[in-house]
């Protein structure tokens, strides 16, 4: 995590109807988790150093009629690696619900890595508040679901109200202890972030398929997450919600369930706060009161005669004095984070800005190539009927369209027979955890294809590299943009990193199974995971093909 990284690491937003006294409970969740780390919590206004490191401010925010309208507890921890900040806020919508948010921030002191995880007190406030995401209760754990309870579940995926992802899983037909665990383990992670699902047996797992259709199905010992506004009438919105196979589920070596937890506490974070909560501002309650004092003190020393009567309000200024410098520099390292959250905030935006210009560009080329293969498509079929044979246009069994995720894309690399791929599979698969995972396993399948079209074109008798073949115009030949490939790597990034480059190979091509690699094709160019795929060129050699030797995130180099 870099020192212009985004410093939220995770946030939890909470909605509690029907909430008696949620200040009150939140005060209470919060003292237990604060006493289990400092052995203390005072609750009182102000700042409270609870050690040499940690201080944590308490504010309130009041209506008119002085009834308490929102809390806001704040722990800061200077630690040598980092300042980490959680910040618990709580505020009464009206007089039957509350809304509260949870977050984390990390602001790192060097270049080293982090690994922020989840507040543990999210668990506490899910148990003890029994939040709701619209029509959908939040629970700890899966909500059992039978027959009788599957038109109310496709009613909360498919209600518009519903804000987080939901979790629908299905007991295996068979008991399998691991898949129990696993789902134990994962289903508290996800408490907060998602509400959760499971379909009792097989009753119900068939009740559901019938209800919700073919492609939105959830088969027995599979866990799927559905993401909002869920269209059951329309098969290719099943891509957007990832789902995980009894398979993967039940395979030891096997970690694609920890992305269940990850996926969902991304969404949470990255989701915007309801204007319940960012509007809302806290006065600054505790200087205000300190102002009052010092003013006070300074009144009592100008009316006073007495000698030990001055000496004692000086007594008191010194020590008014005192917390005015305390306040004061909380302030500035107050100021100081939120300076590091704005610059944070203006690369994001570049970032997005960038992106977004990307993605346009990358779609109106896209647009270019669906438009020109249409047009050659339909000089074939008029030549094809102008010499009779108008069977030949009709195409019966439409051609699959790109895989909507890596899994996918693995399960059809039988496609292809000019390239061979020995990447390791649970490294590409890691890139579906993504919400860019459909884009990147489209534009990886496209890459494929253009490796293929070269091969192909070599086995021809094309002599040319890939670069020559990628900006040839010759008919039928599938390119990859010369700007997102990459022949080599810097000679620096070898020297310190060339060891991750080096990949599995065919026997035939070097003795050792192994062999270094610095061709790649770019999937993306923003973002620290920027999927990247890896390539030798034997076209010429003992295969007469492209090996793919890798499929996953951006490997290390200087700008890493």
């Amino acid at each position: 995590m870099s020192l212009t990284s985004n410093p939220l690491a995770h946030r939890t937003v909470l909605t509690v109807p029907h909430a008696e006294s949620p200040f009150q409970t939140v005060r209470r969740i919060s003292a237990r988790w604060l006493t289990g780390k400092f052995g203390t919590a005072p609750l009182a206004s102000g700042h409270h150093h609870l050690d040499d490191v940690s201080v944590l401010t308490n504010q309130a925010a009041y209506l008119a009629d002085g009834a308490e309208h929102a809390i806001r507890l704040q722990l800061r921890e200077d630690k040598p690696e980092a300042t980490w900040r959680t910040t618990i806020t709580a505020v009464a919508v009206d007089s039957s619900s509350s809304v509260l948010s949870v977050s984390l921030e990390a602001f790192p002191s060097g270049e080293a890595p982090l690994s922020p995880g989840r507040p543990g007190l999210v668990r506490d406030l899910v148990r003890e508040l029994k939040p709701a995401d619209g029509p959908a209760a939040l629970t700890l754990g899966a909500q059992v679901v039978g027959v009788g309870g599957v038109d109310r579940l496709i009613d909360v995926l498919c209600d518009p109200a519903r804000c987080l992802p939901a979790i629908v899983a299905a007991r295996p037909l068979r008991s399998d202890p691991l898949w129990s665990q696993r789902m134990s383990q994962a289903m508290p992670q996800c408490a907060g972030a998602a509400s959760l699902y499971l379909l009792e047996d097989t009753n119900a797992v068939d009740a559901f398929r019938a209800a919700i259709g073919e492609h939105h199905r959830v088969a027995p010992g599979s866990i799927r997450t559905f993401l909002t506004e869920v269209d059951p009438a329309w098969p290719k919105d099943a891509s957007r919600h990832r789902f995980l196979t009894i398979a993967r589920m039940s395979d030891p070596q096997d970690r694609a369930w920890f992305g269940l937890a990850r996926t969902v506490q991304r969404l949470s974070t990255e989701a915007p706060l309801p204007d319940a909560l960012r509007s809302l501002s806290f006065m600054d309650g505790v200087g205000q009161r300190h102002r009052e004092e010092r003013q006070a003190a300074l009144t009592t020393v100008r009316r006073s005669d007495e000698l030990t009567g001055i000496r004692k309000d000086v007594e008191d200024l010194k020590a008014l004095l005192a917390q005015a410098d305390e306040e004061l520099k909380e302030a500035e390292r107050t100021a100081e984070l939120s300076a590091r959250t704005a610059a944070s905030l203006e690369q994001q935006l570049h970032e997005a800005t960038t992106r977004a210009d990307g993605d346009m560009e990358e779609a109106l080329r896209a647009l270019d190539d669906v438009e020109r293969a249409r047009a050659e498509a339909d000089v074939l079929r008029r030549r094809l009927r102008d010499a009779g044979r108008y069977e030949d246009t009709v195409v019966v069994e439409q051609p699959l369209g790109v895989p909507d995720s890596f899994e996918e894309l693995w399960e059809r690399l039988s496609a292809f027979e000019g390239i061979r791929v020995t990447a390791d599979k649970s490294r590409a698969l890691e890139l579906d955890e993504s919400d860019r995972a459909r884009v990147w396993a489209a534009k990886a399948w496209n890459a494929l294809r253009a490796l293929e079209s070269y091969v192909q074109a070599a086995q021809e008798g094309f002599n040319g590299s890939f670069y020559q073949h990628c900006t040839s115009d010759r008919p039928g030949t599938v390119n990859w943009p010369h700007k997102q490939y990459a022949p080599a790597e810097s000679e620096t990034t070898m020297n310190k990193w060339g060891a991750e480059r080096v990949f599995a190979v065919p026997k035939e091509v070097d003795p050792s199974g192994r062999k270094e690699m610095q061709a790649h094709l770019k999937i993306d160019s923003k973002g620290s995971t920027s999927p990247r795929v890896y390539f030798l060129d034997d076209t010429k050699g003992a295969t007469g093909q492209v090996i793919v030797g890798y499929i996953g995130s951006h490997l290390t180099n200087t700008k890493t």
